[in-house]
């Protein structure tokens, strides 16, 4: 029988083996073959197949996103139309996050300047119970949706 290993696989792609376990579970990659002793072994289609994970996930698409991609291709169709969706969606959520992270820029010059006007930074002393006044007086709104970890809609 030829093919890699689960360790072999996995080296090959920078990632621990029960990564490629758990794509399997999730249906990203067929189940292997499996040798006399039981052990994963793992063709070239699954090796690809595994590149494909790889270079889909550099693309910042989801496991769900990528398995929707995965199926269609199972089909013996291209999955042109899938992935033409799936990309223009995972743009619209880039831009919200590129806007998220620019008002987060602006915040945090916001705040690093009220830092450097309060001496209290320089080694003053602040009451019992304060750990940063400037970080703790932040405003509502704006604010508060940074400090929560932003709009995870």
């Amino acid at each position: 029988m030829t093919g890699k290993l689960i360790g072999q696989a996995a080296r090959e792609f920078g990632l621990n083996p029960r990564t490629l376990r758990y794509y399997e579970a999730m249906q990203l990659l067929p189940p292997p073959m499996r040798s006399g002793g039981g052990y994963r072994i793992y063709n070239e289609e699954t090796v690809r197949r595994l590149g494909f994970i790889i270079k889909a996930k550099s693309l910042g698409l989801t496991l769900k996103e990528i398995r929707q991609i995965v199926m269609v291709g199972g089909t013996g169709r291209l999955p042109c139309n899938s992935v033409q969706r799936i990309l223009r969606e995972h743009g619209r959520r880039v831009d919200h996050q590129l806007a998220h992270l620019r008002t987060l820029k602006a915040d945090l010059a916001t705040v690093l300047a009220r830092c450097r006007r309060t001496r209290t930074y320089d080694g003053g002393v602040t009451g019992p119970k304060t750990i940063c006044p400037v970080i703790e007086t932040l405003g509502t709104g704006r604010q508060n949706t940074i400090r929560n970890g932003g709009d995870r809609r």
